[in-house]
């Protein structure tokens, strides 16, 4: 989220209408023609939440008139087009903008829902609709969804996320109007259609995924559809995967993580991983490591897998930033 020096040209403008009274912000939209409101209605409905870091130097008293860190976009906007347009413009134009949206970027209902909310809204649904939702969602969001599902319907729907082309564009868009008029339209999200990107989904899902969970979908993956299963461990990255890194990245990972982290997640790590991490210390680093993990004390398995996860997570961040490269699943290390 950018700062509120980087707001820049429309979306300037739409935070500071959002961070007004809807009579003021109606009063300055009246003002505008027909073609500024309907961009600056599509720049708002696009930014789903505004944070009023984004909007302290647009207007220095923001805070203090919201009373919130953030504004809920879609009544602000509602108001104070009422205001500006009446109520049967205002209805039209909304609706124009929604339909604009909603073909460029589905699912911006499902956008700041935890996976409480997101189980509660697909209740009952079609895996396949499930399936869809699932695309859509962050990849945290969709591991804590998937691992409260019945064993044959979480393994139902990873596998119609991995195999789902396309679907009729009619039909994606019903179910986004479903979903938004159940949620009442919160925010904006994203999905990908292409073979490759629908693996990622996958793989991403499986990452955060509790051990077992991820375990269980692949192993059953692997019987049912071997090349659909390697295409997906291709993408992931466990932490058993740390021996494939070389030595130099290695070192840079040790340098970024937490040393606290680092220690419990060795505890249950495999002994080649333990001494690819320990091999890259200095002897005085690795001694002092070593020591203080003896002193630690027996450790939840809850708890060390935690830190494994953070420890991925961070690695990933790296490799995004081209920090560091990673080898997935059974490629060969490089030489």
């Amino acid at each position: 989220m950018a700062d509120g020096g980087d707001l820049r040209g429309r979306r300037k403008a739409a935070a500071l209408l959002l961070s007004l009274d809807s009579e003021t912000a109606g009063e300055l939209l009246r003002r505008l023609s027909d073609a500024e409101v309907q961009l600056l209605t599509a720049e708002m409905s696009r930014m789903g939440t505004i944070t009023s870091v984004e909007v302290e130097r647009t207007l220095k008293d923001f805070q203090a008139l919201t009373n919130s860190d953030q504004i809920a976009v879609e009544p602000e906007m509602q108001a104070m087009l009422d205001k500006a347009l009446g109520t049967e413009k205002a209805r039209e134009m909304l609706n124009k903008t929604r339909e604009k949206t909603r073909e460029a970027a589905p699912f911006r209902c499902l956008v700041g829902l935890d996976a409480r909310q997101v189980a509660a809204l697909v209740k009952g649904e079609h895996p396949q609709v499930i399936a869809l939702v699932v695309s859509y969602l962050s990849a945290a969001v969709a591991a804590e969804l998937l691992k409260d599902m019945p064993d044959a319907l979480r393994y139902d729907v990873i596998k119609r996320v991995a195999t789902t082309g396309d679907l009729p564009a009619e039909l994606v868009r019903q179910i986004d109007e479903m979903l938004e008029a159940r949620t009442g339209g919160l925010a904006r999200g994203g999905a990908a259609s292409d073979p490759k990107a629908r693996f990622k989904t996958v793989a991403q899902v499986l990452n955060l995924a509790e051990g077992a969970v991820g375990k269980t979908i692949i192993d059953q993956l692997n019987r049912d559809e071997p090349a659909l299963a390697n295409e997906i461990q291709q993408l992931m990255f466990v932490f058993e995967d740390l021996v494939k890194i070389p030595d130099k990245d290695i070192q840079k990972i040790l340098g970024e993580v937490d040393k606290g982290d680092l220690m419990l997640s060795l505890r249950a790590a495999p002994t080649e991983v333990r001494d690819k991490i320990l091999g890259n210390l200095s002897a005085r680093a690795r001694e002092g490591m070593q020591e203080e993990m003896d002193a630690m004390g027996p450790k939840p398995l809850s708890e060390v897998e935690e830190a494994q996860k953070r420890i991925l997570q961070a690695v990933r961040a790296m490799e995004e930033r081209g920090d560091i490269t990673v080898n997935r699943g059974t490629q060969d290390r490089m030489v």
